[in-house]
């Protein structure tokens, strides 16, 4: 992290801030990179699609608990890609207040230029750091997921 004053220097090293700093670097680094690529979504869309690709058809509240998004964001990102013709809703059979969410021919099709690009931004993320670093890494912020989880209500 760039810190130019002496002020912030002091909190580099913290762990709060420099988590906090990675996820606002990511993300601003994926939207500049979508927006580069003339994409008409936002990587934090794409993660919609992406989770469907894998398992098209389920319900909000899944893709909800998958991307670990709250109700009413989850329901702004489909309600984007439904005006966007990326994903559809489809009545449950047995309850006709429920939904499904399907992918458009048009994910499909623009599927794989998006997750090349997903996987570009991936490879700048973690270049120069070699396997092993990584890995620890991961370990340590899977630990720290671990502390948090029991402790978050993710529905409020």
């Amino acid at each position: 992290m760039k810190i130019s004053s002496p002020e912030a220097k002091k909190y580099k090293n913290k762990t709060g801030v420099t988590l906090v700093a990675t996820g606002i670097y990511t993300r601003i680094f994926a939207r500049q990179y979508f927006a580069a690529k003339n994409f008409d979504i936002t990587p934090e869309q794409f993660v919609v699609i992406e989770i469907l690709m894998e398992n098209d058809g389920l319900y909000q509240r899944q893709i909800c608990e998958i991307a670990m998004k709250d109700r009413p964001n989850m329901t702004r990102i489909i309600n984007i890609l439904c005006d966007l013709g990326y994903v559809q809703r489809v009545s449950d059979k047995n309850k006709r207040k429920v939904h499904k969410i399907f992918l458009t021919q048009k994910a499909k099709d623009n599927y794989p230029q998006m997750m090349e690009a997903v996987l570009d931004i991936r490879k700048t993320i973690v270049e120069g750091i070699d396997k092993d670093e990584l890995e620890v890494c991961l370990n340590v912020l899977n630990k720290i997921i671990e502390n948090l989880y029991p402790k978050v209500d993710m529905h409020n």
